[in-house]
């Protein structure tokens, strides 16, 4: 089998670095479900239909960035499932595996500039 065409191992450095995006994407998945407990728990107790309807709006923002999170870190935790071998599965490398964090901050601009306007 040629160089070329065998998959590269990931360095111990590009495993530790996953590692650390791992870790900090599970702080953030538990950082968003405890502002979706609070924020269930103040829209409950609010009189006014506005700060209702804007509370409400906040759960669902919440949610939609819990769910990036969550899929962010199932990606991160199957790169590093796939590299006890010490191997990248196929031909991802390190920098595949970081693009969900570049994907992520665009969508969440993206998301920002439609705010309002459903």
């Amino acid at each position: 089998m040629s160089s070329l065409t065998k998959p590269s191992a990931l360095t111990r450095q590009e495993i530790a670095e996953l590692k650390a995006r791992r870790l900090a994407c599970s702080y953030l998945v538990k950082g968003c479900q405890d502002a979706i407990f609070d924020f269930r728990e103040k829209a409950a107790a609010m009189a006014g239909a506005e700060q209702a309807r804007a509370a409400h709006r906040t759960i669902e923002i919440l949610e939609e960035a819990l769910s990036s999170w969550c899929e962010t870190l199932s990606i991160l935790r199957t790169a590093l499932n796939s590299t006890s071998s010490q191997t990248a599965p196929g031909e991802q490398s390190l920098a595949s595996y970081l693009g969900v964090f570049i994907n992520e901050s665009s969508r969440n601009v993206e998301d920002a500039s439609n705010v309002g306007t459903t």
